[in-house]
């Protein structure tokens, strides 16, 4: 009897030091804020905020000024801990009238960045992907705010599959100004 139960003694100490590691790693990385925990992941990161919806946020970032980037962050029961970071190499000179570049998060986020997106709009198939005026979201930063003048970056989540036709539509009178096709 002795025996069995320094037994059921010995797993429950086990299992109670496991219990106190697991959360002394979860609380260790977890932020009171999505902000605090995509800046413990990468430095040097302008955030910019998209939507925070429950226990999920986006954003876009830029970073050293040139790289634009992608972030989801999640809230657990400890905080919020960034997910999946993305940067990519990103050339304001190479911006321009169409679509030149675009970038892809994870299996469900699609952006790119265009000049005068108010004007604009992008659809990714039958979707219309969401415009965000950069400038109108930024921190308050000069050189970066200049550098961000009249761009947008346009975005959708949804599965992407390959061969997703790509079109930047004029507002004012529909015509396809570029378009191209998602080759994954």
């Amino acid at each position: 009897m002795m025996l069995k139960s320094r037994g059921v003694l010995s797993i429950l100490i086990t299992v109670l030091l496991i219990t106190v590691v697991v959360v002394m790693v979860g609380k260790s990385k977890a932020y009171e804020e999505p902000e605090e925990a995509l800046h413990a992941v990468e430095e040097g990161l302008t955030l910019i905020p998209v939507k925070q919806i429950n226990e999920a946020a986006l954003y876009f970032f830029i970073k050293d000024d040139q790289h634009i980037g992608a972030a989801k962050v999640k809230k657990s029961i400890f905080g919020w801990k960034a997910g999946l970071v993305s940067v990519n190499p990103w050339e304001r000179e190479r911006t321009g009238e169409k679509l030149n570049r675009m970038f892809v998060h994870g299996e469900d986020l699609l952006y790119g960045v265009v000049r005068r997106g108010d004007e604009r709009t992008v659809k990714v198939g039958n979707e219309r992907a969401a415009m965000l005026d950069v400038t109108a979201v930024l921190p308050e930063n000069k050189s970066i705010e200049h550098q961000w003048k009249g761009l947008s970056i346009w975005y959708i989540e949804k599965n992407l599959q390959s061969h997703n036709e790509i079109e930047l539509i004029h507002n004012g009178d529909r015509e396809v100004i570029d378009s191209m096709v998602l080759k994954r």
